[in-house]
């Protein structure tokens, strides 16, 4: 069993960065929708199943979240499909493409395929209203340098980090200006056909150390997202008061920031973890080896979550609907070092300035969301 170090609140300090006080559009829907859903009978008498009058944009946002669970097992099914056709042009043309992304496919680790046309569809703002999702700034983030953003808590699926980042369903190009964000995600959810051009469309991308690297080249504004504590912390993702983070040991991310001068951003988002039950596996238990195993072979964990179903709220695989409050914190600049300068000790210097704004963070707002008495665990990788 790993070490489990505890919270240390961390009182916040002065700063020129002011909270953003104008609201956009898909804030104040989202608003709405946050006080629709805590007044509503669903909540207070805990139906099992959805009542006949439900607003049909309610429906509309459910039919969207579905879809988008759904997607990478129709674009399997429709893979098959091809590959079973009889016509000639199909089934060589799948065999063609699926030749193509294992031996000369490149983009997913080369900036992905970015389309803003396509990150602003209204289907995304119907996404993010389900739950809803929303991205407050605290700070202005000048475009003449690179970031790196550090997302948590991981939750399940990260639902809050790709509904703020992967889309503009909440206004990050408005108020974040000429800021290029990339998220990152696992090599393995570019393996199947389609899915992979809909990801990197999204700009998506691996989150490899060549994929890094490759963005942060770019120039001043390139940047990039990582969910730091990965598919471990997704086993300790269940609505608490303790926010269980994997991120004691991870430090590539500062190591990376130190080779290309990239500030970091600690990003929190409240209400991830509150998505879904998840079955009970403390660490060191049979279940949770169990789980550990067969992510240290798969690359993914397998975390026995609960959510709700398209018509009834006992049980399913869609998420809650629990309301997400993403912030973005503070940058921490970090000099620009060559490779053989960066020591264990610089990146131990950053790393604890990292998870000290990071909780900083965390207290400053979390007495909003119903957590004042809420804490921060930092904990290693439970490799057992």
């Amino acid at each position: 069993m790993t070490e489990e170090v505890p919270y240390q609140p961390i009182h916040s300090t002065n700063s020129a960065c002011k909270p953003e006080e104008i609201q956009s559009p898909i804030e104040k829907l989202a608003t709405e929708s946050t006080q629709l859903l805590s007044s509503s009978p669903i909540r207070q008498n805990r139906r099992v199943f959805a009542p006949l009058n439900t607003p049909l944009y309610r429906r509309r946002q459910t039919l969207t979240i579905l879809i988008w669970w759904l997607l990478p097992w129709i674009c399997l099914y429709i893979s098959l499909l091809c590959l079973r056709s009889s016509n000639s042009y199909i089934f060589y043309g799948m065999i063609a493409y699926i030749i193509w992304m294992a031996l000369f496919r490149q983009f997913t680790r080369r900036g992905g395929l970015r389309q803003q046309w396509f990150r602003r569809l209204p289907w995304w703002k119907w996404f993010a209203g389900y739950f809803p999702i929303q991205l407050h700034k605290t700070c202005d983030l000048p475009p003449d340098r690179s970031y790196i953003f550090g997302c948590h808590p991981h939750g399940i699926i990260s639902l809050g980090a790709f509904g703020n980042f992967s889309t503009e369903a909440t206004g990050f190009e408005n108020k974040f200006p000429g800021i290029n964000l990339r998220l990152l995600t696992l090599s393995s959810n570019f393996r199947f056909p389609f899915y992979d051009l809909y990801l990197s469309m999204l700009g998506l991308c691996d989150s490899s150390k060549e994929s890094c690297n490759y963005i942060l080249k770019q120039g001043n504004g390139n940047s990039l997202m990582l969910v730091l504590g990965g598919a471990k912390e997704a086993l300790d993702a269940r609505p608490s008061d303790e926010h269980i983070l994997t991120l004691k040991n991870r430090k590539g991310f500062v190591k990376i920031g130190l080779i290309h001068g990239a500030s970091l951003v600690p990003v929190f988002s409240f209400g991830e973890n509150d998505l879904y039950e998840q079955v009970s596996n403390p660490r060191g238990s049979k279940i949770r080896r169990w789980q550990n195993y067969l992510q240290k072979k798969m690359g993914y964990s397998l975390p026995l979550f609960n959510g709700r179903g398209v018509f009834q709220y006992a049980i399913g695989f869609l998420p809650n609907r629990r309301p997400i409050d993403t912030y973005v914190g503070e940058p921490i600049d970090l000099p620009k070092l060559e490779h053989d300068k960066i020591t264990p000790d610089i990146v131990d210097q950053y790393h604890k300035l990292y998870m000290e704004a990071l909780t900083r963070l965390f207290d400053t707002h979390k007495a909003k969301h119903g957590q004042a008495n809420a804490t921060i665990i930092y904990a290693d990788d439970d490799a057992k």
